[in-house]
């Protein structure tokens, strides 16, 4: 994956998508899955375009989070300090980075009603257990 340098873009808006740069802060992680707060720090530290109009960008991001498949969100365990959920990458949805390829995407990625739930009680069920 490309990493793309803090002074790349200066004050210009870079080239990535939402999508694109909130993979790019999960990949940074070590645990390949990162809370809603570390995801805004990632970006606004490396592109000082996300510096200003914080509310706005962070809106949108928090839309494309919610509303794309790719995204999966982890409740966080009970031993794991802070609030909020974890957000990570769906595994079936990495082609679409293919080669490092992180400006444009083929086709949206979209998961089966069927298979979303299962996840999401497969998630439930998993944060449950450690409680």
């Amino acid at each position: 994956m490309p990493r793309p340098c803090r002074e790349s873009y200066g004050d210009q808006k870079p080239p990535y998508s939402y999508i694109s740069l909130t993979a790019m802060a999960i990949w940074s992680s070590p645990d390949k899955m990162l809370p809603l707060a570390d995801i805004y720090r990632f970006i606004s530290d490396r592109f000082p375009y996300y510096r200003r109009n914080t509310q706005r960008w962070q809106n949108s991001l928090r839309h494309n989070l919610s509303f794309n498949d790719c995204f999966v969100k982890i409740p966080r365990r009970p031993d794991r300090p802070g609030k909020g959920a974890y957000w990570t990458l769906h595994p079936a949805a990495l082609d679409m980075f293919e080669n490092g390829s992180l400006l444009r995407r083929r086709k949206r990625f979209k998961l089966l009603k069927s298979d979303k739930d299962r996840l999401e009680n497969e998630l439930a069920a998993l944060a449950n257990l450690n409680r």
